[in-house]
């Protein structure tokens, strides 16, 4: 009797206790639930809904503002129009850096165009202003308007997400008031088995903290000795090479050094090309943010690299002198991008009659664009950005041309890693034209200049 009496108490108490935590655990749910979806709503919807009411505004302040220098004195409005493309461009970034839903992110590359497409307009409109000609306001207006439209999509697309989360803050908060009822009339019933079943729980779950935590170490610590493995297997004969080398340098002639010396500078690029990469791997694809790399430095290094398969291919490579400044990111990376989108364009050249690769570097005030452009047979439309996954190559050039498809994969990975923009668009030369888009390294200036009218190549 008294053995049934105890089972009969500890069956109320856990029936109580599993009710009461029941209760709390849906209670907490709801809770966490409408406080993401009210910090959604303050820390995305409403900043992104500011941001694009913002530019939407200052685009319409720049044409206006354009209209007056064009009308005449076009000084005395330069500083309020350059007030107002920073206040464009901050109403972007700040966009940008907010958490972005499929719908917004869908939408956001097209923003970006149409301001970078804007923003070359008006600079274009002031430069006819400064020599005294006539700027017709009707040329700017298409490009303004383009910009404020997709602002005032993705405004809508935030209120529209707003006005869905409010909506599932209401139901979350019915929902969770009619079941911590329902589990308040239960507590009586439930109180035992919960808490046998709390306790058990309990240590269960500590017991797959302590397993979960020594799988941790020890896949860090493996992670750690391969990624040991890795730099020894590749440097270590790097090192071996470039030993070699030195001492070749040493003991022959003066062309002989020529070439020895250009082994080396080879060597060195791939040593920083390695270091790059494994401090990615080991960042877990997160760049180190005090990287930076100086452009003409890079592009200088390119160029003695490139010229010899250049012209193995019987192409000619064209560089344009780049712009004195710098890139957040490390000269490895930047060596990589270009390598990768240069080699690609001199792979897939064909049998075109022109052969002509052209590389060039334009500074913007808050980034840097590089493109590669080519006289090749160009990216097959069925493709498009799909040419940046993994292992996705053309039919034609899949069964001409070796490799797996992973180089132009590889360079949109480490693009967006570095919070810069990556596209595909076509030619003036005929063939292909990829460009990448990185921020500039902090501390930079503005950039002297812009883009000429007559090189009006922008990426999609």
């Amino acid at each position: 009797m008294k053995a049934r009496t105890l089972i009969h108490v500890v069956a109320a108490f856990t029936a109580v206790v599993l009710a009461f935590v029941g209760s709390t655990m849906v209670s907490q749910r709801a809770a966490r639930e409408v406080r993401d979806l009210s910090l959604r709503i303050s820390r995305d919807a409403a900043p992104g809904i500011e941001a694009m009411a913002t530019l939407r505004a200052e685009v319409r302040r720049v044409e206006t503002l354009v209209r007056g220098a064009g009308e005449g004195a076009p000084g005395g409005l330069e500083a309020e129009i350059a007030d107002a493309r920073q206040k464009l461009d901050s109403a972007q970034l700040r966009f940008q850096a907010l958490p972005m839903s499929d719908a917004e992110r869908a939408l956001f590359p097209r923003l970006v165009a149409n301001v970078r497409a804007f923003d070359e307009a008006v600079e274009r409109a002031l430069v006819k202003a400064r020599n005294g000609e006539a700027t017709p306001v009707r040329e700017l207006l298409p490009f303004g308007d383009a910009a404020a439209a997709q602002a005032q999509h993705l405004l809508d697309t935030d209120a529209r997400e707003a006005q869905e989360m409010a909506a599932r803050i209401e139901a979350v908060h019915e929902r969770a008031n009619r079941l911590a009822l329902e589990l308040d009339a239960l507590c009586a019933v439930l109180a035992a088995i919960a808490a046998a079943l709390v306790g058990r729980a309990v240590r269960h779950v500590l017991r797959l903290q302590e397993e979960n935590r020594r799988l941790i170490e020890r896949k860090a610590e493996e992670l750690e000795q391969f990624a040991g493995r890795v730099a020894h297997d590749v440097l270590s004969p790097l090192s071996a090479v470039s030993l070699a080398l030195s001492l070749v340098q040493k003991t022959t002639g003066a062309g002989s050094q020529n070439a020895v010396a250009r082994g080396m500078s080879s060597l060195s690029r791939v040593r920083s090309v390695v270091d790059a990469l494994l401090d990615f791997a080991r960042a877990g694809a997160q760049p180190d943010p005090a990287a930076h790399a100086y452009v003409p430095q890079a592009i200088a290094g390119l160029e003695e690299e490139l010229r010899p398969p250049a012209a193995a291919e019987n192409v000619d490579l064209v560089f344009d002198r780049p712009p004195d400044c710098a890139v957040a990111c490390s000269p490895g990376v930047l060596a990589i991008l270009l390598t990768n989108l240069v080699r690609n364009s001199l792979k897939y050249m064909g049998e075109s009659g022109v052969r002509r690769v052209h590389v060039s570097v334009r500074a913007r005030r808050t980034s840097v664009v590089f493109e590669v452009e080519d006289s090749g047979p160009g990216i097959p439309e069925e493709l498009g950005d799909r040419i940046f996954e993994p292992y996705v190559r053309g039919k034609e050039t899949a069964a001409k041309k070796s490799g797996i498809g992973l180089g132009l994969a590889t360079v949109k990975r480490l693009v967006v890693s570095h919070g810069g923009t990556v596209g595909v668009g076509k030619s003036p030369l005929g063939g292909a034209l990829f460009w990448f888009e990185l921020p500039r390294a902090e501390g930079e200036s503005e950039p002297g200049s812009v883009r000429s009218p007559e090189n009006p190549a922008q990426p999609a």
